[in-house]
């Protein structure tokens, strides 16, 4: 009988979990490793759902475990509210929250290890061996490392680089939908609302409730608000939470500073009306930096980075979670076909998966620069639309 290889993941976030079931799924021996005391929780953040992230329940054929809801437009508005363009392009949305729950009940409980932070390893001929908080080290024949724009396995493997600020955060936060007005209501009740502001733009959308639920008027509404903060005196006050601490690339809800929530309800007067609503009624919104962070490699030996670890991207092609998937889904099908020979594995994952990242990273930063700074964003323009490896895909 043949035996897969033995791989431990370092990172239980989408992108882990992911990894993990797909590889349990194929025969290999999978444990995760997360540095957090407790099951992750999102901060509020809704996300545009792509096929890759939805890949693996939607190849189960269990309908009852799709982890998103369809929006049938994507409506740009005026600062009045009129609709200035709307294309019927169903894309899906959902919550961090309930695929991240999704993908964790499909993995082996007993293997998903909480409080287990991966501090270092030592790699050596044929595998190599985790350091884990507590003194404890595991062997493995594969570390991956799923650990997210702060990876410690990118800081030991390449030193000098750095996630490179954009020039600007995303203010993001909830309400539920039943708080809305009627009209509120009957604006998103089947699309996402866009509207482009000088120096930014901001979208809403619904999303499932903290339980999943997805009909009308029990939903969540989300927004996300980009807004220009200059690096300097300007990044430095948003990012400093209500403590006096000055947070690297996310102020949580509860920790944004008075004086910036203020200064953010202060700025809706230029918002369209149903949005501005959205976002004055939403409890504890937060903050969330904007990065760019490219990898010259992947693979180190038989130590790989996936996901934001090694590709970080503007949110604007709304790949995150589904650039992740794909590396997971292309680590599998390497290994499925290299029939459990990590090294040939490897060698066909790393310039496909170089080449993907380089790519999504790249539209990503033209988005981002087109909105923000040269305000050369047209409402309907094909060209902006979500997309994992072309705009619509």
């Amino acid at each position: 009988m043949k035996s897969w290889p033995r791989i431990v993941i370092a990172g239980g976030s989408i992108g882990g979990l992911t990894a993990a079931v797909l590889l349990r799924d194929l025969g290999c021996e999978v444990d995760v490793f997360e540095r957090s005391s407790e099951a992750l929780q999102s901060r509020g953040a809704g996300i545009v759902v792509l096929p890759m992230t939805e890949r693996y329940f939607d190849n189960r054929g269990r309908s009852d475990e799709r982890v998103s809801l369809s929006l049938t437009y994507w409506s740009y508005v005026d600062e009045a509210g009129n609709v200035l363009s709307a294309d019927a392009d169903s894309f899906r949305f959902g919550s961090w929250n309930t695929i991240y729950r999704s993908l964790l009940d499909a993995f082996d409980g007993d293997r998903y290890h909480l409080n287990e932070e991966m501090l270092g390893f030592d790699r050596r001929e044929g595998g190599v061996t985790v350091r884990l908080a507590g003194g404890r080290e595991v062997d493995a024949d594969l570390l991956v490392c799923a650990d997210g724009l702060a990876s410690t396995a990118r800081r030991l493997l390449l030193p000098a680089l750095e996630p490179v600020y954009a020039g600007y955060v995303a203010w993001r936060g909830t309400v539920a939908e039943r708080q809305l007005t009627a009209t509120a209501r009957a604006d998103l009740r089947d699309s996402m609302l866009y509207q482009i502001l000088a120096g930014g733009h901001i979208l809403t959308y619904a999303i499932p409730d903290e339980s999943g639920t997805i009909e009308p008027g029990n939903r969540l509404i989300n927004f996300v608000w980009y807004r220009n903060y200059p690096e300097g005196s300007s990044f430095d006050a948003v990012m400093t939470d209500v403590n006096g601490e000055r947070r690297p690339a996310t102020v949580p809800p509860g920790f944004v500073h008075t004086a910036q929530l203020d200064e953010l309800h202060s700025a809706t007067r230029d918002l369209a009306p149903t949005i501005r609503e959205v976002v004055a009624k939403s409890v504890d919104p937060f903050v969330q930096a904007i990065f760019d962070l490219e990898s010259p490699r992947l693979v180190f030996d038989r130590v790989l980075i996936m996901g934001d670890a090694a590709f970080t991207a503007r949110p604007h092609v709304a790949a995150g979670t589904a650039k992740a998937a794909a590396d997971a889904w292309a680590l599998h099908d390497a290994l499925r076909a290299a029939d459990g020979d990590i090294d040939v594995a490897l060698a066909t994952w790393e310039p496909q998966q170089l080449e993907l990242g380089r790519a999504v990273v790249a539209r990503s930063r033209r988005m981002g620069q087109s909105s923000q700074f040269e305000g050369t964003m047209v409402p309907g323009d094909p060209a902006w639309k979500f997309g994992l490896f072309e705009p619509g895909n």
